[in-house]
């Protein structure tokens, strides 16, 4: 039902064309969940700064793909800042109206989230420290269910 991953970007990667971004992902972006790849681009990373990017698909149908690279680390932030306002107030800011099966489009951002910051953790841990991050998610997950 949905798809989330999470990418970084290449260090040093210039991007100039967005669609270039969306059709090419392996020329700018390292998944992380590809161990291999993280350790390539370890020694030129900045951790102060992740540029990367967040796809969420539904049904194969893009919500948020490329385009929309920016500090991927803080991108999980602002959706985690947003998963806990739907589930304290009832609803999120929105940009763009979507209609979602609730509880599974928050679980799938959740999970989404977890795997990004224990990836991080596992390839990173003496970089990077992501434990606020992964105890909030623990948080999130007990209120979902």
């Amino acid at each position: 039902m949905f798809q989330v991953d999470s990418y970084l970007m290449k260090p040093k990667c210039n991007v100039t064309d967005l669609k270039d971004v969306v059709n090419d992902p392996q020329s700018y972006f390292v998944e992380v969940t590809d161990s291999a790849g993280l350790q390539g681009i370890y020694n030129s990373m900045d951790f102060q700064y992740l540029n990367g990017a967040i796809c969420l698909k539904y049904y194969g149908e893009s919500m948020l793909d490329m385009r929309y690279w920016d500090l991927v680390d803080q991108l999980w932030a602002y959706i985690m800042n947003l998963i806990d306002a739907v589930l304290q107030k009832g609803e999120g800011s929105e940009i763009t109206s979507f209609v979602l099966p609730k509880n599974d489009f928050l679980i799938a951002l959740i999970q989404g989230a977890e795997q990004f910051f224990t990836c991080m953790t596992n390839s990173f841990s003496s970089d990077c420290d992501y434990s606020y991050e992964l105890e909030r998610i623990e948080r999130l997950k007990r209120e979902l269910q």
